[in-house]
C-alpha cells in the first residue's frame, strides 16, 4: 500500500522549525530568539540557522531530530546512499518515507519535567484534522503564526492547514506582529493572546484567532471578542492525540472533533475517548459534561499546570526548591499571570532578601525557565484554610 507525502511547503516549514529549535537548544539558546523564515530554506540551501552554518556535531543533532520526527530509519538503504546535504534532499528523503501507506510523523511532548516522550501520529489522521478545520473556518487570507511548526499545534495550524487552504503563512511574534488585515487567522497560545489583548484595542474586520496549548480564560476571550476579534477558536488536545475538541470562546463548551467519541461509562481514572481505528486515550483532565455531550474542563488529574504552553508540575518544582539552603517549607502555585509563584517559610535566616536571591540562583541552575517561580512571598507559616490545608495567597 502506498500513500502520499505531506505537501512539500508544509514539510519545508516543519523542517525549518525543527532544525532551528534543535540547534538553538544545542547552542544553549532559545528557538524563540531566532527568526524562522521557511521561504529562505530553498531546496539548494544547506542546513544553517540564521547566518551561521552548522558544524559537524550540529549536523548530527539536526539529522537525529529529523530522523526521529519523520521516521527516516524506515528509508530503504541501497548501500550507497549518503545522508542528505541540502534542504531539498532532506525533503525528498522525507517524502520517500511518507509514500508508504502506514507512514507516521512524531512530535515530542512539551512537558518540562522528565524526558520528553515521542508521540507518533498517522499522516492520515493529521490530514483529516487539518481538513476538518479547513472546512469549518470562515475564509482565510493568510495565517499569522506565533507558534513553532514542529510542535503538534503549530504543525496542524501553521503548516498543514495553510497548505490545504493554499494561503501564505507569516512567522511573527507578539512584539513584531505584521499589520493585520481582513481574513487573517492569528495562531497563538493563551499567553500570546493575553499580550495581544493589551496592544490591540480594535481588531480589523473578519480577523479570527486560534488558541491552544493551555486553558484559555473566558474573561480574556471576552475582552478580545469585545474589541472586534471576529471569532476565537479554543482547541483542546495533547501531543499524544492531536486535537480532541474545539469551542468558540468565550463561554461555549467543547465539542469533540469528528475523529473521537467518548467511551461510556467513564472510568474512575477519567474520561476515555476512542478514535475510528479503536485507539483509546484516557484524557488528562477532569471534565464537566453537558446534556448534549459537550464538556468544560475542570483542571488536570495529575496536578499539572500550563506555563507558556508547557506542562509544569508545581509540587515537583516545590520539591526542587525545598533543597535550597534556608528553606523550611514552600508551596508553589500558578499565579495570576500564568507564571508560577512560591510561598516560602525560611529556616535559619531572617534575611528574606538574601534567601530570595539564593532561591532565584538555585532555580536558575536546576529548573527550566517555565518551572521557575517569578514571584516569592515569605512568611512564618504556609497559608492554610479552616480545614488545615495549604491554600492560595494573594
Amino acid at each position: 500500500m502506498t500513500g502520499s507525502p505531506l505537501p512539500r511547503e508544509a514539510l519545508r516549514r516543519i523542517v525549518a522549525s525543527l532544525v532551528t529549535a534543535e540547534i538553538a537548544r544545542t547552542r544553549g539558546g532559545a528557538a524563540a530568539g531566532i527568526a524562522v523564515d521557511p521561504i529562505a530554506w530553498s531546496d539548494a540551501r544547506t542546513l544553517t540557522v540564521g547566518s551561521i552554518a552548522l558544524d559537524s556535531l550540529e549536523l548530527v543533532h539536526a539529522a537525529a531530530a529529523l530522523y526521529e520526527m519523520f521516521d527516516l530509519d524506515a528509508l530503504p538503504s541501497d548501500g550507497e546512499r549518503e545522508q542528505p546535504a541540502t534542504v531539498g534532499q532532506w525533503l525528498d528523503a522525507i517524502a520517500a518515507v511518507q509514500r508508504r501507506g502506514d507512514a507516521t510523523l512524531s512530535v515530542m511532548t512539551s512537558g518540562s519535567t522528565g524526558r520528553p516522550k515521542r508521540c507518533p501520529h498517522a499522516l492520515q489522521d493529521l490530514r483529516d484534522e487539518a481538513a476538518h478545520f479547513a472546512s469549518v473556518l470562515p475564509p482565510v487570507r493568510r495565517v499569522i503564526a506565533l507558534v513553532p511548526a514542529h510542535h503538534i499545534y503549530g504543525l496542524l495550524w501553521t503548516a498543514l492547514l495553510p497548505a490545504m487552504l493554499d494561503v501564505p503563512v507569516v512567522s511573527a511574534s507578539v512584539a513584531a506582529l505584521p499589520r493585520l488585515e481582513t481574513g487573517d487567522l492569528l495562531v497563538g497560545v493563551p499567553d500570546h493572546w493575553a499580550a495581544v489583548a493589551r496592544s490591540i484595542t480594535r481588531w480589523p474586520d473578519r480577523v479570527c484567532g486560534v488558541s491552544a496549548g493551555a486553558p484559555l480564560d473566558d474573561g480574556l476571550a471576552g475582552d478580545l471578542r469585545s474589541a472586534g476579534l471576529a471569532a476565537l477558536y479554543d482547541v483542546y488536545g495533547t501531543s499524544e492525540t492531536g486535537g480532541i475538541a474545539v469551542r468558540q470562546a468565550p463561554d461555549a463548551p467543547y465539542a469533540l472533533l469528528p475523529r473521537w467519541q467518548f467511551v461510556a461509562p467513564m472510568g474512575a481514572d477519567g474520561a476515555t475517548i476512542v478514535d475510528q481505528q479503536g485507539k483509546r486515550r484516557v484524557l488528562p483532565d477532569r471534565l464537566a459534561m453537558t446534556p448534549d455531550g459537550r464538556f468544560a474542563i475542570g483542571g488536570r488529574n495529575d496536578g499539572a499546570v500550563q506555563v507558556g504552553g508547557v506542562n509544569v508540575w508545581p509540587e515537583q518544582v516545590a520539591a526542587v526548591l525545598r533543597r535550597c539552603p534556608g528553606v523550611s517549607e514552600i508551596s508553589v502555585r500558578l499565579g495570576e499571570h500564568h507564571r508560577l509563584k512560591a510561598y516560602v517559610v525560611p529556616s535559619g535566616t531572617k534575611d528574606a532578601d538574601m534567601l530570595h536571591d539564593r532561591l532565584r540562583q538555585h532555580a536558575s541552575r536546576l529548573l527550566l525557565s517555565e518551572q521557575r517561580p517569578t514571584a516569592y512571598t515569605f512568611g512564618s507559616a504556609l497559608p492554610r484554610n479552616a480545614m488545615g490545608k495549604v491554600c492560595d495567597w494573594s
